[in-house]
């Protein structure tokens, strides 16, 4: 699903003037056909050369070739039900049921949120982003919590990233000014090896990794300065639970 989810991001941010956005535009319009075209029919659909459509694949980090998006637009469908669902696979999908269901489990998460919540970590993270030099969010998707986030920090005078492009991303940390915190925010399993290799290249310049997570065993918790976790249930909530953890440390700086 985090192909998907990439696309529509990238749809719904990009440049409207550049060619990007509108191969992304054709490649959401037409996406339930895809799995059944080959590479040369999805470029001709398109209206670009397979060079044009394999440099938008890297652009949006994409681990496949022009050839493959057929077979990946396919395990998307197939796998819609298992990754990005709205309530954990397996509960009955009565709507009534189904409704009821989602908050009552959504209150049990918030409350877990709750109580995991280190509020003198928060503060004492706090005190490090008053006192950095930059600020550069990584993850994809970036949760939208980070953007207001950034309006804050902008109004301190803090410069700040949150590159929805996770090219961009990288390229933040290859040229990461000395005093920099980074924050990893991750609730879908993409990229983790790629921004680990990242974060470890520029260690010496980084001020401190915050790690936010819904994951115990995250590839990047044994990099972290400040690990903050919240019990996910691998559905769509965990989206709304890092955007109120991201919510809480935004509070707590604007207090400060």
């Amino acid at each position: 699903m985090i192909n998907l989810l990439g696309l529509i991001q990238m749809y719904n941010t990009y440049d409207h003037n550049s060619i990007f956005h509108s191969v992304a535009t054709c490649l959401i319009k037409n996406y339930r056909l895809l799995d059944t075209m080959t590479s040369t029919e999805i470029a001709d659909l398109c209206n670009v050369s397979l060079s044009t459509l394999n440099r938008f694949y890297k652009k949006m980090a994409y681990p496949m070739t022009v050839s493959s998006l057929p077979s990946l637009v396919s395990q998307t469908k197939d796998n819609y039900m298992f990754d990005g669902n709205y309530i954990p696979f397996g509960i009955n999908n009565n709507i009534e049921c189904g409704m009821d269901y989602y908050i009552d489990i959504l209150q049990e998460r918030i409350a877990s949120l709750h109580e995991l919540i280190d509020k003198e970590q928060i503060k004492n993270l706090v005190e490090d982003i008053n006192s950095c030099t930059k600020v550069v969010f990584l993850g994809c998707p970036i949760p939208h919590g980070v953007w207001r986030f950034q309006m804050d920090l902008t109004l301190q005078g803090i410069e700040n990233s949150a590159f929805m492009d996770p090219n961009y991303q990288v390229q933040a940390l290859d040229c990461l000014e000395k005093g920099t915190i980074v924050f990893y925010t991750q609730y879908c399993r993409l990229g983790d090896n790629i921004y680990k290799k990242g974060i470890l290249k520029c260690k010496d310049k980084i001020k401190k990794v915050v790690i936010l997570t819904n994951n115990k065993e995250h590839p990047l918790s044994s990099l972290a300065d400040y690990l903050f976790y919240y019990e996910g249930n691998g559905t769509e909530q965990d989206n709304i639970l890092i955007n109120i953890y991201m919510n809480l440390i935004a509070l707590t700086f604007r207090k400060k």
